[in-house]
């Protein structure tokens, strides 16, 4: 009988503050340090989540930061009650300063163990040094954790298609190598539809706006704006 898994994703946008907030939130007892304080909060959150595999991504983290504080940050469970891996950027990554991105995969003890691990799986340190992909691999399937690149407003459309190509080659490597089925999780800074954006950056075609106003559904105070925005269109567009 196959396992039922249970993964979750979260982009924390900062793994140190988003721990410290848990740990805020959770009773604290008296006596006990930062570190056990932060290892009975984490501890008491996956409890809850009762998740087998929890994806975070934005870490933001130095891997030297991990090591070092590998039990404030939870990295390293008290009680071996889960285990984690780590993909950070240690600042080798051209115009990115240590620390930026980062994700980190976290597997509930006893539950689809990782076989393997890899920090840079991209096999290009363009992509790899980035701290944006971490791959597992489990005994049923291959696991990749990705905070894909943003666009940077223009600017990084070509250097994020250009590693989104190299992730595609990754998976494809995996699924030949192992004949496992490759899943991704994370947050892939993308969107399928309009919908999926905030309405402050949908694009809205200008020339259709007076065909919108003449629509039966609209009030007359939407009727009026849309005229209104239509009649202005020309000017704005000169």
């Amino acid at each position: 009988m196959q396992k039922q898994l249970h993964l979750i994703s979260w982009n924390v946008a900062g793994w140190r503050t988003t721990l410290e907030e848990m740990t805020r939130t959770t009773k604290a007892r008296k006596g006990r340090s930062p570190e056990e304080e932060h290892q009975a909060a984490l501890r008491s959150w996956l409890e809850r989540l009762r998740a087998d595999v929890v994806c975070l991504q934005e870490v933001k983290l130095k891997r030297s930061d991990v090591e070092a504080q590998a039990r404030l940050l939870g990295a390293a469970a008290d009680d071996g009650s889960w285990e984690t891996y780590w993909c950070c950027n240690d600042g080798k990554a051209r115009g990115q300063r240590a620390g930026l991105n980062g994700v980190a995969t976290l597997v509930r003890g006893g539950a689809f163990g990782v076989l393997r691990a890899d920090a840079k799986p991209l096999g290009d340190p363009d992509f790899d040094d980035e701290g944006r992909c971490l791959l597992t691999e489990h005994g049923g399937f291959v696991l990749f954790n990705v905070y894909v690149p943003n666009a940077g407003g223009g600017a990084r459309v070509a250097y994020k298609m250009a590693w989104l190509r190299a992730l595609r080659s990754a998976m494809d490597r995996e699924r030949a190598a192992t004949g496992k089925p490759a899943i991704l999780a994370g947050d892939l800074n993308a969107k399928m539809g309009p919908d999926d954006s905030h309405w402050t950056f949908r694009s809205v075609d200008c020339g259709k706006l007076a065909a919108a106003a003449a629509a039966a559904t609209l009030d007359d105070a939407q009727r009026a704006s849309l005229e209104a925005a239509a009649a202005a269109w020309p000017a704005v567009r000169a």
